[in-house]
């Protein structure tokens, strides 16, 4: 890392600890642990941020501006991640664990937030999840790899 970017990275960790719920989240738990499992018939790996068998799965975001987070969060498809890890760690212990967002600003105030991912969010994201699994399988076999922008798409301002 450069100074700047060490400085960067432990003023961010400073606002994680004086966060009160974030540091709860994070008092006890396990870093970057690995879950590997079938899941729809297919092999797969998660690698969650943080899990914590009591609290939940804690995953760490950064961003420019933690007003947009949220906003942020639904553009980059965050919900299907988070629904995808808690399915497969499910999978293994049985237990659909709570899921939470700790958000961080990467430049002054560095503002720290938590989200706490809620159930219906990710039903849905999981049902999608799955749906697109399923594509992936057919895709698969048939080695044939659609783009999904095969037919005239309407647009329209609302």
């Amino acid at each position: 890392l450069t100074d700047d970017q060490f400085e960067m990275v432990s003023a961010m960790a400073v606002s994680v600890r004086a966060h009160e719920q974030a540091a709860l989240l994070l008092a006890d738990g396990i870093p970057e642990g690995v879950v590997r499992t079938e899941y729809c018939g297919l092999s797969c790996q998660i690698r969650m941020d943080w899990f914590d068998p009591h609290q939940g799965i804690v995953d760490l975001k950064t961003c420019d501006d933690l007003t947009w987070f949220e906003a942020d969060a639904r553009r980059f498809g965050y919900g299907h991640q988070m629904a995808f890890y808690r399915a497969v760690l499910a999978r293994v212990i049985g237990v659909a664990m709570p899921v939470f967002f700790i958000g961080v600003e990467k430049k002054a105030p560095f503002r720290c937030g938590v989200w706490k991912v809620t159930s219906d969010t990710l039903a849905v994201a999981q049902r999608e999840n799955e749906a697109a699994i399923e594509r992936l399988k057919r895709c698969l076999e048939a080695d044939q790899w659609p783009t999904g922008y095969e037919d005239c798409r309407f647009f329209e301002c609302v």
